[in-house]
């Protein structure tokens, strides 16, 4: 019998763990696992529910450096249950099972009911009913400020974002008679404001790794591919937002891995409870590959992170990136199912995975916020980003972007105008630094052009007045000699 079995074991794989059933759960493996687990509480859910994170290391040695990964689980709650349960499994393992030895080049913060609303709602949303794998922007939601605040107190080398997806969409792909037929998805963090360093190991090293690594072990693998929801569609890959924790932890410097693996429909018949046993199963196989990799990988990915913080060279930083069609294979053929009868069928799709970065700004020196400063003292706050309040008036060389032609749908300004100026800003203005920690994230969410911004959002777009200089300035690299007050914060 297994040692200290989990919750989903005791039922038998008959129903999902419980919230309640999981925070306990670790509670047992942080006291079996001794000197080297501790719980930690992240803080509660938007109902009030704590989400917990159980920390396993062993005691280093002088000089020795082990490579810190973050697990996540279930951001969808019940939704997208097994990455939870699969990750109380490997947490077992590493702690007093079978995986202990990946304690001498590993260190976890294992996160596996990232959303425990949800799993107690059967649910994919939070108690507030928002998703929370697309607030990381806002972080308007206890689990996102959590999550996020999580990246930067254990500041994980590797971060792993477990997810499932539904194979069979009803309202989609599934109209056209169709089922998506993938055993196991992997991709990297794709903002294209993410660190080149980063990009580039994690596409063309690490990604080839996992993939080879996972079909080794007799399951089908492939780079991730955005949900097919017609066969007229393109195919891409992921979002590129920082809506999405794996886009934001990327920004704040992690090699960031989304892992998805597929669900059955929910009326089929299975063996357990929505064929949970095979989804675990499935997801824990996935995982452990992983671990095997980053583990062979460690030295390598802790030089390839080390690089992260660097600004870019030319000090520009790419806003926006789009994908556009592959015209080296602008076609790609893709197995589906067919819904009537399982059978697979190919399918020829466009095929539009390659990035294009858009938009490339200068990085400035500094931001200066002069109206609404509250609300953007409180975002900056959530986001741990430093900022001064100027006690005084200050002179300083600014930027000022015009903007005009707001769609409310897409929540898109056109630029009209920049401007260079020499102002006084009044007392009570922000002064937000670019440092080498917020230069790749600061001006995704402050400029309006960013597929970022905050100002994609209908309350931030609402304070934006048409053709009126914007009340958040930039004070280029190239300005005239600062004041101190500015000159202390600036880089």
């Amino acid at each position: 019998m297994t040692e200290l079995p989990t919750p989903l074991e005791h039922h038998q794989y008959q129903r999902y763990s419980s919230s309640g059933e999981i925070a306990a759960y670790l509670t047992a493996l942080a006291t079996a696992g001794g000197p080297y687990a501790r719980l930690e509480r992240l803080g509660n859910s938007a109902h009030g529910r704590p989400l917990h994170a159980l920390i396993c290391a062993a005691p280093r040695r002088a000089g020795q450096l082990r490579l810190r990964v973050m697990l996540v689980g279930s951001q969808h709650g019940a939704s997208e249950a097994a990455g939870c349960e699969a990750l109380l499994m490997l947490a077992r393992a590493v702690l007093i099972g079978e995986l202990q030895e990946c304690l001498d080049a590993l260190e976890f913060v294992f996160i596996p009911n990232a959303n425990p609303d949800g799993r107690e709602q059967d649910s994919s949303r939070n108690g507030n009913d928002v998703n929370i794998n697309r607030d990381f922007v806002l972080l308007s939601q206890p689990e996102t400020a959590a999550l996020d605040d999580a990246v930067l107190r254990y500041e994980p080398e590797v971060i792993l974002d477990a997810h499932e997806s539904a194979s069979l969409k009803t309202r989609t792909l599934g109209r056209e008679g169709y089922l998506t037929d993938f055993e196991a998805q992997f991709d990297m963090a794709a903002s294209p404001a993410v660190a080149p360093a980063l990009r580039e190991y994690g596409e063309h090293d690490l990604l080839p790794a996992l993939l080879a690594a996972v079909q080794a072990q007799g399951l089908r693998a492939q780079r991730y591919i955005r949900e097919i929801t017609s066969t007229r569609q393109p195919i891409t890959h992921g979002g590129l937002t920082a809506r999405k924790f794996r886009n934001k932890a990327g920004l704040r410097g992690a090699l960031t891995v989304l892992l998805e693996t597929p669900m059955e429909p929910k009326d089929g018949s299975y063996p357990s409870h929505r064929n949970i046993a095979e989804r675990v199963a499935r997801q824990t196989l996935c995982m452990r590959a992983f671990l095997t990799v980053i583990s062979r990988e460690s030295a390598r990915i802790s030089r390839v992170v080390a690089t992260a913080e660097r600004l870019p060279r030319d000090n520009a930083l790419p806003l926006n990136g789009v994908w556009v069609r592959n015209l080296a294979s602008p076609e790609v053929v893709i197995e589906l199912r067919r819904r009537e009868d399982y059978l697979r069928e190919a399918v020829t799709f466009e095929d539009w995975r390659r990035l294009e970065m858009r938009d490339p700004l200068p990085l400035p020196r500094a931001y200066l916020i002069t109206a609404h400063t509250a609300v953007f003292a409180s975002l900056l706050s959530r986001h741990q980003l430093p900022f001064k309040i100027l006690d005084e008036a200050t002179g300083c060389t600014l930027e000022q972007e015009c903007y005009q032609g707001f769609d409310p749908v897409e929540g898109t300004w056109d630029g009209v105008d920049t401007q260079r100026i020499h102002a006084r800003a009044a007392p009570g203005s922000l002064l937000v630094p670019v440092t080498s920690r917020s230069a790749r994230l600061l001006p995704l969410l402050l400029e309006p052009r960013s597929q970022s911004s905050v100002f994609r959002y209908l309350a931030y777009a609402r304070l934006l007045e048409e053709r009126a200089p914007l009340f958040v300035a930039r004070i280029p690299r190239d300005a005239e000699r600062l004041p101190d007050s500015l000159r202390q914060l600036a880089p």
